[in-house]
Parts: C-alpha cells; sequence; structure tokens
C-alpha cells in the first residue's frame, strides 16, 4: 500500500466496519508508518453536524431521526470540504460510509482523479439483515431502538447502496472485495490484510 491508494468500506450499519476501519488503521500505522492516513467517516460528520443550532443543521436532524438518508449536496458537501482541508499527496485516504448512492460514485470519481488516487479498493462487508438487526439492537445506541427506523435504514441500504456498489463493481478504477461479515472481528480483519496485500 502507498500514498496514493484509496480505501472504501461500505456495508450496512451494524456490519462491523468502523471496527475494521479502526484495526486497519492500527495495521496500516505499524506496518507503513511512513505513509500518513487520511480518515473520511461520513456518519461521525453527520452527527457532528445535527449538533448545531442552525438551519442545515435542524434540517439534517430531522432528516436522520427519521431514519431517512441525508440528500447527497449535503453529503457532498461535507465530504469535498473535509478532503479539501486535509488530503494531500502524501495521504492513503480511507473512506467509511461515502458512496452511497450513484451521485456520489460521480463526485467520488472526479475526487480521485483531482487528487490522483491511482488505485482504489473496496471492502464490502457483507452482513444479514438478520444479523444487524440484532447487532444495532444489541449496541444500544439512540438511534438503534425504534425498529421501524433500523427496518428503514435496511431498506433504504437495499434500494440505493447495493446498486451503487453494483456501479462500482462495473468501473475498472475499483477493485471490490467481498468479506463474511458474520465471523470474529479478528478474522474479519485478518480476511480484510490478505485481501490488500495480494
Amino acid at each position: 500500500m502507498n500514498k496514493h491508494d484509496t480505501i472504501i468500506f461500505i456495508g450496512r450499519s451494524g456490519s462491523g466496519k468502523g471496527t475494521q476501519v479502526n484495526l486497519l488503521q492500527e495495521h496500516l500505522r505499524e506496518n507503513y508508518p511512513q505513509v500518513p492516513l487520511f480518515y473520511f467517516e461520513s456518519g461521525g460528520k453527520f452527527r457532528e453536524l445535527v449538533k448545531g443550532d442552525g438551519y442545515i443543521n435542524t434540517l439534517t436532524r430531522n432528516i436522520m431521526s427519521e431514519g431517512k438518508l441525508v440528500p447527497d449536496i449535503v453529503t457532498d458537501w461535507l465530504f469535498v470540504d473535509n478532503i479539501i482541508k486535509n488530503l494531500d499527496k502524501e495521504k492513503l485516504l480511507i473512506l467509511d460510509g461515502f458512496p452511497r448512492t450513484p451521485h456520489q460514485v460521480q463526485t467520488l470519481g472526479s475526487a480521485l482523479e483531482y487528487f490522483k488516487k491511482q488505485r482504489c479498493y473496496i471492502i464490502h462487508v457483507e452482513v444479514s439483515e438478520g444479523e444487524v438487526r440484532k447487532r444495532m439492537v444489541d449496541r444500544g445506541r439512540s438511534d438503534d431502538l425504534d425498529m421501524s427506523l433500523i427496518n428503514t435504514r435496511i431498506h433504504w441500504y437495499n434500494e440505493n447502496v447495493l446498486p451503487t456498489l453494483e456501479i462500482l463493481k462495473s468501473d475498472p478504477v475499483y477493485t471490490v472485495f467481498n468479506v463474511n461479515g458474520e465471523q470474529s472481528a479478528d478474522q474479519v480483519h485478518k480476511d480484510i490484510i490478505n485481501l490488500l496485500t495480494v
């Protein structure tokens, strides 16, 4: 792996991809200390955004409280604003939760071309609907306590993210790896490392 790479994690809410991102960052810092990282996690950025009291904060908070996805215009803005402020030619880019729509694929492609990121690996953490329902309830986060909201997120993922993943698979810019996310966290991590180092 080198500074020109991009690694993207895609998976359902509750798939454990956040844990895998953290494990991968630890692995990279230990084994590739010469390569600095920039990590963008869309969920965390949205949670920061909804804490404010402005108009966009309120609109976004209302949409998220209903379990719906925030429109591309806001997601694109968060993504572009963050990479312009933080990404440079020395940093390996790690993304979590972006892209999630066909439109966001276009934004991503433009960004990768602009920043001269030559290789892009996508880690698709596969977990069944039943398993993510169980995991979201078990983790007890405030937005995971309403089963109707959980079902809305699962439906939205099926209707939007899975077709987006198919678009990425059809583009030679991206190499997509499917990983069984229902294994132990350690085994999932080992599988990811093996795939990225082949």
